[in-house]
């Protein structure tokens, strides 16, 4: 009895950190299916997703004051996500798809458009950030990842003869890129623990192969891209030689490789250094150029308020900037940037006081690469992730650290 009666008021106490480990985090298991099941995983996602949506009904309604504070900013976001939900709907019309093609392409932008993104946002935005208590939260996400990873590698390394070919999203019902960011994720936190936090232990090690296990077996390249641009981030943040000199020299020893691979036709028998190689030596970008081209053309034709926010056969441009240009114009962009502005600040804030922020801190680099990602692959309606963990970084640009805070953290050994 006692023990329900410490895990409820535990519940009470973390529950906005819980929420936001659910929000940020809880829908990966709505997509574990690794024997892709015709029905159940669905069923999952739509109670999780379900459940997020009235819970942050809960946080928007308890926190109606903080968002009376953010007023300016809440506006921002809705006013812009508005508009392009209206050329959203205004462009199904003219989409050039059979009827079963269009009636799921339609439930889909319902979907994340009114259910999936703008209310868990808007909740997201409305925390109380200082009462967070990011040690837990570090802590329970980096095991969450550890473990699904761990099975991930067991089920994807036994099971399938030949995961170079198939099985590249492992033990996930999603798309393989997605895949591959989760195992960036993974090693993301494993290299903040060691980098900025100066935490050591065996764990990370581990987590470093089993978060690189999927990214290779994916063989996607954005979270390649990713991970070499966040390891450039740490690297200024420690600022010391011998890590520049160790990261230089990784890369150079990197690409003679990938051009040994290349020039040898090793590549033909792996799929993760065959794709490699062929956008690196082949710019060869699996078609996206065209979808990008098309996206700029549509704005051009019409670059105050946008033309149709999807191409004619329901594609999209595969960069949200462009996706916005062609949607929504410039009207739109400077919609969008009277929002992003305020991510963007948050965000110089943390990683300058990233010594401060300490696990809190690992929110930035969780959006720089679902930033990079949006680049190069989804679109507006389909990035939630990176709406959310935008959002979260706004929340921890109301941090305000003060002299006795400092001091305080001092006190107890903690690098302020």
């Amino acid at each position: 009895m006692e023990k329900i009666q410490s895990l409820k008021y535990s519940l009470i106490r973390n529950q906005e950190m819980y929420f936001l480990i659910f929000a940020l985090f809880g829908y990966i298991f709505g997509y574990i299916d690794p024997y892709n099941s015709s029905g159940y995983p669905h069923y999952i996602n739509a109670f999780i997703r379900a459940a997020l949506f009235v819970i942050s009904v809960y946080f928007i309604g308890k926190n109606i004051s903080i968002i009376k504070e953010r007023k300016v900013l809440v506006a921002a976001f809705v006013t812009f996500f508005s508009f392009y939900l209206f050329k959203l709907y205004h462009t199904i019309p003219d989409l050039n798809l059979p009827a079963d093609a269009l009636q799921k392409l339609k439930y889909s932008i319902y979907y994340f458009g009114f259910v999936v993104i703008p209310v868990p946002v808007v909740a997201l935005l409305s925390l109380n950030y200082e009462k967070i208590d990011f040690k837990k939260f570090f802590r329970i996400v980096f095991w969450l990842y550890f473990i699904l990873l761990a099975i991930n590698f067991i089920h994807t390394h036994f099971i399938f003869d030949n995961y170079s070919s198939n099985g590249r999203s492992g033990i996930f019902r999603l798309y393989y890129i997605t895949v591959g960011h989760y195992g960036l994720s993974l090693v993301i936190m494993a290299l903040y623990s060691f980098l900025i936090l100066k935490i050591k232990g065996f764990q990370y090690i581990i987590a470093v192969f089993l978060g690189l296990f999927p990214m290779y077996v994916a063989a996607a390249r954005s979270p390649v891209l990713a991970l070499v641009i966040i390891l450039f981030v740490f690297l200024m943040l420690l600022n010391k030689r011998k890590y520049w000199i160790s990261f230089f020299s990784l890369i150079l020893l990197s690409f003679l490789a990938l051009y040994f691979i290349y020039q040898s036709k090793i590549a033909e028998d792996f799929i993760f250094f065959k794709r490699l190689n062929a956008a690196i030596f082949e710019n060869n970008a699996s078609g996206r150029a065209f979808y990008l081209n098309s996206g700029i053309e549509i704005f051009r034709e019409h670059p105050l308020i946008g033309g149709n926010a999807l191409l004619s056969d329901g594609a999209y441009s595969h960069n949200i900037f462009i996706d916005i240009l062609m949607s929504t114009g410039l009207l739109g962009m400077v919609l969008f940037i009277i929002y992003f502005k305020f991510v963007i600040r948050s965000f110089f804030k943390v990683l300058k006081n990233i010594y401060k922020y300490k696990e809190s801190g690992i929110l930035i680099f969780f959006f720089l690469q679902y930033l990079i990602l949006a680049q190069t692959s989804g679109s507006l309606y389909l990035s939630f992730e990176l709406w959310y963990f935008g959002a979260a970084v706004i929340g921890l640009g109301y941090i305000n650290f003060t002299n006795e805070e400092i001091k305080s953290n001092n006190r107890r050994g903690n690098t302020a």
